[in-house]
This record gives C-alpha cells, sequence and structure tokens, in this order.
C-alpha cells in the first residue's frame, strides 16, 4: 500500500525526462496517473503511451494522453479525460516545457511566443481546467516546474568577470520567471481551500538539456547526481500527506541535494537606505555605488 493509493495524478510533459520520473514514482506510491506528451519518436512511439506501459509492466494504474496543453480545448480535453477515466484529479504536476537558444536580439518573435505559449499559458490553462475539480472536492496538489535559470547569477559589479556559461535565452528566464511569480499568487488565491501550490526548481540531465554538467550555482555546490530519478521523492513529498500545510514555496532539488527557499522579497540579505524626504541622484550617487560594490 502506498500513500497515495486512491488519488489521481495528472503530469503533463510525463513521457519523458524528469516527467516520466516523477509519473513513474507517483505510480509506484499507489497513485493512478495520467500522463499527457505530444512527443512521438522517430518510429511513431508515443512517449505517454511508453510511459504508461511501464508503471501497467509494475502493477499500476496509467492513461496516456497527447493534448495540446497550450490551448483552451486540448487542457480543457486532458484534464476531462482524466476525470472521466479516473473519477477525480488530485494531483497536477506541469513538467511540460521547451526551450531555445541564443541572445535576446537574435530571436525572432516565433521563438519568443513558443517559450511562453508552453511554459506560462501551458501552466495556466492546466490550472485553470483542473481547479473547478479540486475546489469541489476541496483539496489538491499543483506542483509547477521552474528552474534556477529564472534569474540568472549577475557579478557584483561590471568589473567582475561573468560566469563563462551562457543563460539558454532571456525568454526562458522569462517564462520560469513567470511561473515563480504565478505560483506564489495562485497559493495566495487558493488559501483557504484544501489546495497547494508549490514550485520546483530542478537541476537534471534530460532531453531538453542533455549536456547538463555538476556546477555550482547560487552558492549551491555542484550536484552528487543529475539523475532525474532523484528529483521524485521531492513531488512525492509535495503531493503527499505531510505536505497538506506547505503552500506558495520553492523548493529546488538534484541528486541529494533539496532547498526550501526563502521569500524572493524577503529584506535578509539585501541592502536597504531610508531618509527622511526625497533623495536626489547626486545623494544615491554617493550611497548606492559603494552598496553595489563600488
Amino acid at each position: 500500500m502506498g500513500f497515495l493509493d486512491n488519488q489521481v495524478a495528472l503530469v503533463t510533459g510525463g513521457g519523458r525526462g524528469l516527467g516520466r520520473s516523477i509519473a513513474l514514482a507517483l505510480a509506484a506510491r499507489g497513485a493512478s496517473v495520467a500522463i499527457d506528451d505530444v512527443y512521438r519518436d522517430e518510429a511513431g512511439v508515443s512517449a505517454a503511451d511508453a510511459t504508461v506501459r511501464a508503471i501497467e509492466e509494475s502493477g499500476g494504474t496509467g492513461l496516456a494522453l497527447s493534448e495540446d496543453v497550450t490551448t483552451v480545448d486540448g487542457a480543457a480535453a486532458m484534464v476531462e479525460a482524466t476525470v472521466q477515466k479516473f473519477g477525480r484529479l488530485d494531483m497536477l504536476v506541469l513538467c511540460a516545457g521547451n526551450t531555445t537558444r541564443g541572445r535576446l536580439h537574435e530571436l525572432d518573435e516565433a521563438q519568443w511566443d513558443s517559450l511562453m505559449s508552453l511554459h506560462l499559458k501551458g501552466h495556466f490553462l492546466a490550472c485553470k481546467m483542473a481547479l473547478p475539480h479540486m475546489l469541489a472536492q476541496n483539496s489538491g496538489r499543483i506542483v509547477t516546474v521552474g528552474s534556477r535559470g529564472a534569474f540568472f547569477q549577475v557579478p557584483a559589479n561590471k568589473q567582475v568577470p561573468r560566469d563563462e556559461r551562457q543563460p539558454p535565452s532571456a525568454a526562458y528566464s522569462a517564462a520560469k520567471a513567470g511561473i515563480l511569480g504565478m505560483t506564489t499568487t495562485l497559493a495566495v488565491e487558493l488559501w483557504e481551500t484544501g489546495i497547494t501550490v508549490n514550485c520546483l526548481m530542478p537541476s537534471a540531465s534530460t532531453q531538453l538539456f542533455p549536456d547538463t554538467k555538476p556546477r555550482m550555482v547560487g552558492g549551491v555546490p555542484a550536484s552528487n547526481s543529475l539523475d532525474p530519478d532523484d528529483i521524485a521523492p521531492t513531488v512525492e513529498f509535495l503531493c503527499g500527506p505531510d505536505a497538506a500545510d506547505i503552500s506558495g514555496r520553492i523548493f529546488f532539488a538534484s541528486g541529494g541535494d533539496v532547498i526550501l527557499y526563502g521569500n524572493q522579497l524577503d529584506l535578509a540579505g539585501s541592502r536597504m537606505i531610508r531618509k527622511d524626504g526625497r533623495w536626489t541622484a547626486d545623494e544615491l550617487s554617493q550611497v548606492l555605488g559603494p552598496l553595489a560594490g563600488l
């Protein structure tokens, strides 16, 4: 018996990479899992079908879907098929994503729109369609998927060389930052309900980032593993009974590392100046330069 027995999960992007690892882990804990993934390999094999087969071979129950989560009709059909098959929806894990590389002035409108559509609009529509079912039962777990790439590390000042690593793109960072903002606001909207909303920031080697290497980021030592299977237990926890009162929080997971981040805009670790009255630009030049490390 698992602690997710009689529960139903829907995992977008659940056919490959991180989504597949999470779907298999939730099924192993007893959940019935619907996997929505539009990817098919060169032979035409559906990634969602392959993951469901793996679930069923392990004695679990799954449902393969291939709806487009960036459209109203696709998101609605995905949720309705899950509820029709299993009778309810308890967990929504939003792993569907894409990326593109290039500096902002090199990106075209289609590349920008593609990132915003799958990440932000996909999160919005999936939540919009799932929430009526969760609200009706006054329970549910939503796990969004962000990234440390939302806030790429900036050197202390222009005299400090930047990290040689190049962010994937400003579009990817903007989309992931939007997910962080959506997560915290949606958690507040649902605060008086039995529904929680938390954000997972993973670091793993997947088909989206196959060349990921262990490295220190934001003061976090390089991970001891980039296996996406190592990240799934954090999602299991967030979907389980012990996380019923945790909402609006951001978790990083990679290998054996898990971080629960504090409030993004908390003053701790920041610097504040105050005076009676209005600052002048000349006064700020005298004060903010040294604060910025100049």
